[in-house]
């Protein structure tokens, strides 16, 4: 979907502003259906092509002049100025759109679930387990699934928007001690029970309170080394 031309011109000012002697390029801005605040810019055939997220439909124009500014300083590799950046994350970490950030992607976003049934580990077991031991059985269970691949980078996560704990399949082998599932479902419960935080511009995602209660986990050290070793 094309965006109105004030978004196009406002491009063709912020250029003008980074490259004064430059000849001005054909911009082509649509909005594109993200599921976040995503934007790209590239050069195509002597043209400037950009999607915003149509999350920004209605942002103030002084931040539209942020995002074009960083977008462009980002492709012709000029500096960023701070104002601009800092307008942007103001913006971005607003209640307001962080919300709306949220149910967005709890609407478009797909979420591939595999079960929590593994070979040798059945997640609902371990969750079910740990929220006694530590959580005195208070958190409620969310989705729970294994990962479709054996990934080794993202060992796992909870999801917010849609409520679920992935848990890489790497862990589902004879080979992988228990206590190695239990703290990293363990530490997805923690992020469950302690929402990440705005302090300012920066998300706090492992609180103080946080950093506490996984230091309580018995096997921590244990845990920790056979993670590093895969």
């Amino acid at each position: 979907m094309l965006v109105p031309p004030d978004f196009a011109l406002i491009f063709q000012q912020e250029f003008r502003a980074l490259r004064p002697r430059a000849l001005m390029p054909p911009f082509v801005v649509r909005f594109r259906r993200f599921t976040s605040l995503n934007t790209t810019i590239r050069l195509r055939e002597g043209k400037v092509l950009v999607s915003l997220s149509d999350l920004l439909e209605g942002a103030p124009e002084t931040v539209v002049h942020a995002i074009a500014h960083i977008l462009l300083a980002k492709l012709y590799r000029k500096p960023v100025d701070a104002k601009q950046n800092l307008r942007f994350k103001r913006f971005a970490s607003s209640a307001p759109v962080t919300r709306q950030t949220e149910l967005i992607r709890n609407a478009r976003g797909s979420k591939r679930y595999f079960g929590p049934e593994g070979r040798y580990y059945h997640l609902e077991e371990v969750f079910d387990s740990l929220n006694t031991r530590f959580f005195g059985g208070l958190l409620g269970r969310p989705e729970l699934t294994w990962s479709e691949q054996i990934a080794k980078r993202s060992l796992g996560h909870f999801d917010a928007a849609h409520n679920t704990i992935v848990v890489s399949r790497i862990f589902d082998r004879p080979s992988s001690p228990r206590y190695a599932v239990e703290y990293l479902l363990y530490h997805e419960m923690l992020h469950l029970k302690h929402p990440v935080k705005m302090r300012g511009l920066r998300r706090c995602v492992h609180s103080r309170e946080f950093k506490a209660e996984e230091a309580q986990f018995p096997q921590l050290a244990a845990a920790l080394a056979f993670i590093k070793r895969l």
